[in-house]
């Protein structure tokens, strides 16, 4: 062989090699209940979002391909944006080097009071009192949900709109749906609340018939990150299909110094095969009845943390500033361990989010939760005053 044929061979191993490095895609990952055409693009961590946007809009335009521009961009929770791609333009998206990885957008869901009188005593029966060591005054909780009628009387004035990731027009107090203003009146309900001084703040990202994008769920974690007033909690009474997007920002939002709590789901499933359920920062609850009993439809196994009451919970109706109504599902359980994260919050303001969970969870009532199939079995508990 002579020494120009090696030349030539060594060269053509060197392009081959870098082919394969140029070729090197992101991953792609499905998720249950996709939103056709629409996916989370989240970058490396050194990325410039608008940099990322203009190099794949140049590279669109020689293709003559259209390049729609990003539904929404994220920038605390997580590096990247939401975007709907064709075919062609989630290729490129893929193939770009500052890409970590994409994920398809998908539908999360909406997951009723002696709940107070339960987690406010160590055992049965119940004692007809509720009397916590705390009310959670100068404590902001954010209710990632489908709004809230901040007008409604229980609030006394305490309950404000602050974001619309759904971009619905209905009004700054609006609530289309209910959902949040029941779960918003479990935290901080004068009459029917967990922690009766607290502050609630609307975020919607749930719509009208109960569900949203999880597109739509980051963006309001990401809101929350930059702009909710501190101390705060978070409260997601909500879930899906597990998706790494939504927990990854769930952790981020969590280490920006919000206390996240969860709703466990309803599927009588495993909670760790949904998100945001399954996030290891998020502080999750499954739903007991009124005899201690897992109720049938709460998930459970080893991501849920905690559980608290579920079935047939009373507080705030969204359809008047004075009517209430009752609900179930472990969505009516998140609230109650949102108020008491408010409650310990209230007490201690330099509590960090993995100091709150250590005291929810080394506070609760243990052993009394039956039905538990392979959960931990802790029963919220919120100390009496003294």
């Amino acid at each position: 062989m002579t020494s120009a044929m090696r030349g030539i061979i060594f060269i053509l191993a060197i392009s081959i090699l870098v082919s394969g490095v140029v070729a090197r895609r992101a991953s792609l990952f499905r998720t249950k209940d996709a939103i056709k055409g629409q996916y989370i693009v989240v970058l490396k961590k050194n990325a410039v979002i608008p940099s990322v946007l203009q190099s794949l809009r140049e590279e669109s335009q020689l293709k003559r391909v259209p390049f729609s521009n990003p539904l929404k961009e994220y920038n605390r929770v997580l590096n990247g944006f939401a975007i709907s791609l064709s075919k062609e333009t989630l290729a490129a998206v893929r193939a770009h080097p500052s890409v970590r990885y994409v994920e398809e957008d998908g539908v999360a869901y909406a997951s009723e009071i002696w709940g107070l009188d339960r987690i406010n005593q160590r055992d049965l029966p119940f004692d007809d009192s509720y009397t916590p060591a705390g009310n959670g005054s100068g404590v902001n909780v954010y209710v990632l949900d489908t709004g809230i009628r901040t007008t409604h009387e229980d609030f006394e004035g305490r309950a404000e709109f602050s974001y619309d990731a759904m971009n619905y027009a209905i009004g700054n107090d609006g609530d289309c749906q209910g959902h949040g203003t029941h779960c918003a009146g479990t935290i901080a309900g004068k009459r029917y609340g967990v922690a009766k001084a607290a502050r609630v703040y609307a975020v919607r990202v749930l719509g009208c018939y109960g569900y949203g994008s999880w597109s739509a769920i980051i963006d309001g974690m990401d809101w929350v990150a930059s702009n909710g007033a501190r101390p705060a909690v978070a409260s997601m009474s909500l879930g899906g299909g597990g998706l790494r997007a939504v927990d990854e920002s769930l952790g981020n939002l969590h280490r920006a110094g919000v206390t996240v709590v969860v709703a466990a789901g309803n599927s009588d499933l495993d909670a760790c095969t949904s998100s945001p359920a399954r996030a290891p920062e998020a502080i999750t609850v499954g739903a007991i009845q009124d005899d201690d009993a897992r109720v049938y439809f709460s998930n459970w196994g080893a991501c849920v943390d905690i559980f608290a009451p579920g079935r047939g919970i009373l507080s705030a109706d969204y359809r008047s500033d004075d009517s209430y109504r009752s609900l179930s599902g472990t969505s009516m359980a998140c609230p109650h361990v949102a108020g008491v994260a408010a409650i310990h919050v209230g007490l201690n303001p330099n509590l960090s989010p993995d100091s709150v969970r250590d005291v929810i969870l080394e506070s609760a009532s243990r052993d009394k939760v039956t039905e538990l199939h392979d959960s931990e079995n802790l029963l919220l508990y919120v100390p009496n005053e003294s």
